[in-house]
């Protein structure tokens, strides 16, 4: 059995806990798992493509030199894309909740060499994304958010 369908399998727990990470996040600026990992987590607030609905999100980021951050798409090696990465795609824009503060910033997919720049840059701070993207058997998207205010 491959990482990515018992990643698959959980779908029905990940719908359950999703919203109760984003809503600690959202309310204490971090959540269980992301204190047991160490890892900083943002909410990603996108209007869903099909429903309209609001769609909450949480994600590891890594702050960028430049101050954007930057997500991976590589949901723990699941194998189809995740929908908050089609969100974006047919948006751009979104509202991310980091350290309990709500902000407007602009998603960019990174292609290309940036994306490889990037990625080589990513895998010091998130290890096991290599290991995602094989277990998923697809690309995984990388993401670059900035603030639509211009303030980090």
């Amino acid at each position: 059995m491959s990482t990515g369908n018992a990643y698959d399998r959980l779908r029905r727990l990940r719908r359950w806990a999703g919203p109760v990470e984003a809503a600690q996040v959202r309310r204490f600026g971090r959540s269980i798992l992301s204190t047991l990992y160490r890892t900083p987590v943002l909410v990603l607030e996108t209007t869903g493509r099909r429903s309209g609905r609001l769609r909450r999100t949480t994600l590891a980021y890594h702050r960028d030199t430049d101050g954007s951050l930057l997500v991976v798409g590589g949901a723990g090696g699941q194998t189809r894309t995740p929908d908050w990465v089609a969100n974006l795609r047919s948006q751009g824009r979104c509202t991310l909740v980091v350290n309990r503060l709500r902000r407007e910033a602009d998603a960019t997919e990174l292609v290309g060499d940036d994306r490889a720049t990037t990625w080589r840059q990513l895998r010091e701070v998130f290890p096991r994304i290599d290991q995602y993207e094989k277990a998923a058997g697809r690309p995984v998207p990388v993401f670059r958010f900035e603030d639509v205010d211009g303030d980090g």
